[in-house]
């Protein structure tokens, strides 16, 4: 008897794990965003080799910013001071001096660039570029077509990757669809994205905050032939939720807690 109910007890786990399957794991930021038990700041060439190396995850999310001489960055917040000992934004900075900017952490980072990442050792894994449009310092959008033309070379120039741009702006919807891109819609709720003209802003998928979505929102959207992403997920509890909704792919802050979750 007592073995009948451990091989139930078993069963009925496994088959709830196995509802999973078929949902992505993607480190966020890298290997997760302002968590404590990552060893390597966020959005930095460390922080995505470690997250990249584990068993079962398939890619990153990482936050792009274009510099003043457009090149692409990766940082997540608006302002320099906020993680790092400079201060100002990327957008009204050369490279040169990018460069020589180091975080606040432990491990006192570089900031990376985009093209700095070896993709030649990333065969097969998705990187969902999050492009950040606005310059904080100056109070201005940025020009998309510098931003195309810096991201051009990068996804042309790497076919054994996959990558997915995601924006909360609208409006560059269109311009990244004619590359043939890959996007991905940043928003609120769901009431916000009935309001946006999906003809006019074409897109692939959907991204949402985890605490802003139910797993009706996430089987209307999928009805609407786009793919989910959730993100702003941490703790295991907050993993398992955001995975019984059946997203295509949750964008988690602790990666090793999801993969052992899904498997």
């Amino acid at each position: 008897m007592r073995f009948s109910w451990l091989l139930l007890f078993c069963l009925f786990f496994g088959c709830d794990k196995q509802q999973f399957s078929s949902v992505e794991v993607v480190g966020h930021a890298g290997n997760g965003l302002n968590i404590q038990n990552s060893i390597y700041q966020e959005n930095t060439l460390q922080a995505i080799n470690l997250a990249l190396g584990l068993n079962g995850i398939s890619g990153v999310e990482i936050d792009v910013q274009l510099s003043l001489d457009q090149q692409l960055w990766l940082y997540h917040d608006e302002k320099l001071e906020e993680a790092t000992t400079a201060s100002g934004c990327i957008a009204s900075k050369n490279s040169d001096e990018l460069a020589t900017i180091r975080y606040k952490s432990a491990n006192k980072e570089k900031l990376t660039r985009l093209d700095e990442l070896p993709f030649e050792n990333y065969t097969g894994f998705t990187f969902y570029l999050d492009i950040r449009h606005f310059n904080a310092c100056e109070n201005q959008i940025l020009n998309q077509a510098h931003f195309i033309a810096a991201l051009q070379p990068i996804i042309d120039g790497n076919s054994n990757c996959n990558f997915v741009l995601i924006t909360n702006y609208p409006n560059w919807l269109a311009g990244f669809k004619q590359k043939g891109w890959k996007t991905a819609l940043n928003v609120f709720n769901l009431d916000e994205l009935k309001t946006i003209n999906w003809q006019n802003n074409p897109f692939d998928a959907v991204v949402l905050r985890n605490s802003n979505s139910t797993t009706d929102d996430v089987n209307w959207i999928k009805s609407q032939n786009k793919n989910v992403f959730l993100f702003d997920i941490r703790a295991p509890k907050t993993i398992r939720q955001a995975m019984k909704k059946q997203p295509d792919v949750v964008i988690v802050d602790d990666v090793k807690a999801a993969l052992i979750e899904k498997t």
